[in-house]
């Protein structure tokens, strides 16, 4: 699996993801700290702003997008945004 980052939150405790955990099993992470969530306003403008990055959703692995541009089997619709 390619890296992978998803958004989350710490309590000063426990690391709250703010999105789904895209792997089921044990993984060595790396975690680094952006900046204090003072309020839920700033926690929520965070997680809009990483959710904004992407040209489009798929249910395709990054391995069968790549597959279907090089065989020109890609998607002809446009990309849900």
């Amino acid at each position: 699996m390619p890296l992978t980052s998803i958004s989350a939150v710490y309590d000063g405790k426990e690391i709250h993801p703010l999105e789904p955990v895209p792997v089921t099993s044990p993984y060595f992470v790396v975690i680094t700290f952006l900046s204090p969530a003072s309020d839920n306003e700033r926690i929520d403008r965070d997680r809009r702003f990483w959710e904004s990055f992407g040209a489009w959703r798929d249910t395709r692995t990054t391995e069968e997008i790549l597959a279907d541009l090089h065989t020109g089997l890609s998607k002809s619709e446009p990309p849900s945004l």
